[in-house]
């Protein structure tokens, strides 16, 4: 059992490691759910440096979600919806910018 685990174990990680030198990232890193790897991350800033508006805009929406958390939250439950939607639009913006590193591999 512990040596079908480990060859388990070796078979996904050369699976991650290919998967990672082909220029792929994982939707999890998109979803903000994980790190970027240093090499996910090369290719994020090379799509970030060819779009730069969007870059900026999800910069910017960023820094508009920090201020929205450090406000007060008596608003009604709206404040909680404003976060929501901003987390998602965040979440959109980064799958149109990081659509080509993402689409080969799905």
């Amino acid at each position: 059992m512990k040596k079908t685990l480990i060859i388990l174990a070796i078979v996904i990680a050369s699976a991650n490691a290919s998967f990672a030198q082909r220029g792929r990232i994982g939707i999890d890193v998109i979803l903000g759910n994980r790190a970027p790897a240093p090499n996910e991350l090369n290719l994020m800033r090379a799509e970030e440096n060819q779009h730069p508006n969007i870059a900026k805009a999800m910069h910017d929406l960023e820094d508009a979600m920090r201020h929205l958390q450090e406000a007060p939250s008596d608003f009604g439950g709206h404040k909680a919806q404003a976060q929501a939607d901003m987390k998602q639009a965040w979440i959109s913006l980064r799958k149109a910018l990081y659509f080509r590193l993402y689409q080969d591999s799905h």
